[in-house]
C-alpha cells in the first residue's frame, strides 16, 4: 500500500512538473512572439517618424532654396546695375 501511495506521489509529481515545464515553454513562445510584435511596431513608428522629419526638412530647405534662388536673382540684378552705373560713369 505504501509503495503504491509512494508510487502515485511520483507520477502526479513528474505530471505536475512536465504541465508547468510545458506551461512555461508555452509562456516563453508568446512572450517571444509578443516581443517580435512590439519590435515590429515599433520598428514602423520610427520609420513613420522619420518619414516626418525628413519631410518637414525638405519642405524648409526647398523655402530656404527658393529664398536664395530670389537673392541671387536680386544680386544679380544689382550687380548688372553697378555694372552699366561703372561704364555709364
Amino acid at each position: 500500500m505504501k509503495e503504491t501511495v509512494l508510487a502515485e506521489r511520483e507520477r502526479i509529481l513528474r505530471d505536475a512538473r512536465r504541465e508547468a515545464f510545458e506551461l512555461r515553454e508555452q509562456l516563453r513562445r508568446e512572450a517571444d512572439r509578443r516581443h517580435a510584435e512590439i519590435m515590429h511596431e515599433a520598428e514602423a513608428a520610427i520609420a513613420r517618424e522619420t518619414e516626418k522629419i525628413l519631410a518637414a526638412g525638405r519642405r524648409e530647405a526647398d523655402v530656404l532654396k527658393a529664398k536664395a534662388d530670389a537673392n541671387l536673382e536680386r544680386a544679380i540684378d544689382r550687380l548688372i546695375e553697378k555694372f552699366k552705373g561703372a561704364l555709364n560713369a
